[in-house]
């Protein structure tokens, strides 16, 4: 008798609709469930990542979320925006629960980084270029309780494609512009920015690179590093320039282009001497600016006559190091040519002396940047 009571219960257990996973309902007969709330209303990269959701829930389902600014929530919301301390800069996290689905930012675009990982890995979302995605359209979306944090391997990352201007392609991929990272987009070849020679060349020759006997100002002439009124002169151009951002935290104080514009006085060659390097008289120039702006960091290149690190002085934790591999081949892997080791031996030589490194690395033909340059074969062995 006990054993076909057992079975009947067993048998009606079958028959009760009891859901493994909780369903999270965004969309249900292409009406909405849920409604958005941006966290905060004075963070525009909550707003951007609330619109990007909301642009492929509309491309799958035919509707849009209704998106409000923080405030009183629902019964059943998405919450974009809040902070969490479980992730760094740019991280996210995910946590879908019951009647809530929250994305939660470590910082920097994580919200947006949070949406497209949703929109990835849980909402079969593809995006591969300019309008080039896939999706399954559907009348019903809805998730499975999700719990999720990550911060980017890479701190800031870029590519550049003349001419692809996607918002959502950038996003998408986690591609920084410059301008969201360096305050002013004072990035790469800044000398003449921050000290136009045009300002200062006929009245402080002093602050320019010696060549040929005399000193040179110029659009491309570098500044005399050892100079100790040139430090103070950058140093007051810096300080209203982070004055004039506030929000901003990093700034390249860089040689200008040129390969042949470093010549340099008895006092900086001697300094270049001592290290092995024209990067020393750069990096003890940087040193002391860190030590100035302890709170901010200073980002200087590697490049062309500067690529080698010093022998002797290492750069302080507040100083980035844009290593590029401009004298390199790019037809051919990194690893396969003399001008590809070099670079590859500066990297290991600056990785001995600091944790604070970009690279910069040169997918193009600039010998004629119009025609077809297939490089598919080397990126990945090049990363």
């Amino acid at each position: 008798m006990q054993r076909r009571s057992v079975l009947h219960i067993i048998v009606l257990l079958l028959f009760v609709d009891v859901p493994i996973f909780a369903q999270f309902q965004i969309v249900k007969d292409g009406k909405p469930k849920v409604e958005i709330i941006c966290q905060d209303e004075t963070a525009a990269v909550n707003k951007e990542a609330a619109d990007l959701l909301n642009i492929f829930v509309e491309r799958i389902s035919g509707t849009k979320l209704p998106i409000h600014f923080g405030g009183k929530r629902n019964a059943k919301c998405i919450i974009i925006g809040e902070k969490m301390d479980m992730a760094d800069e740019d991280g996210l996290g995910i946590i879908c629960r019951g009647n809530k689905l929250s994305i939660f930012s470590g910082g920097g675009r994580g919200a947006i980084y949070g949406v497209v990982h949703l929109l990835e890995k849980y909402m079969g979302v593809n995006y591969y270029a300019y309008n080039a995605y896939t999706l399954t359209k559907s009348k019903d979306i809805s998730l499975k309780d999700i719990v999720v944090y990550q911060t980017p391997a890479f701190r800031s990352r870029q590519t550049y494609s003349y001419g692809n201007d996607d918002l959502i392609y950038k996003n998408w991929f986690a591609l920084e512009d410059h301008q969201g990272l360096f305050a002013a987009d004072m990035w790469v070849h800044t000398f003449n920015r921050i000290l136009p020679f045009a300002v200062y060349g006929k009245q402080h020759p002093e602050y320019y690179s010696f060549i040929n006997g005399k000193r040179q100002p110029g659009e491309h002439s570098q500044w005399c590093l050892t100079n100790p009124d040139i430090f103070e002169e950058a140093c007051k151009k810096i300080d209203s320039i982070f004055k004039s951002n506030p929000d901003m935290k990093i700034i390249s104080v860089s040689q200008n282009d040129g390969n042949n514009t470093n010549r340099s006085c008895t006092s900086c060659k001697a300094v270049d001497d001592y290290e092995g390097s024209p990067s020393g008289t750069i990096i003890r120039f940087m040193n002391k600016l860190a030590r100035r702006f302890p709170d901010k960091e200073i980002s200087t290149l590697a490049y062309l006559y500067s690529m080698q690190p010093p022998k002797h002085v290492k750069p302080l934790p507040n100083v980035n190091i844009m290593l590029c591999s401009i004298d390199s081949r790019r037809e051919v892997p990194l690893t396969d040519n003399v001008s590809g080791r070099t670079f590859a031996d500066a990297l290991d030589g600056w990785s001995k002396i600091s944790d604070n490194i970009f690279v910069w690395d040169y997918g193009i033909n600039f010998d004629n940047v119009i025609s077809p340059f297939p490089n598919f074969h080397i990126l990945q062995k090049n990363v």
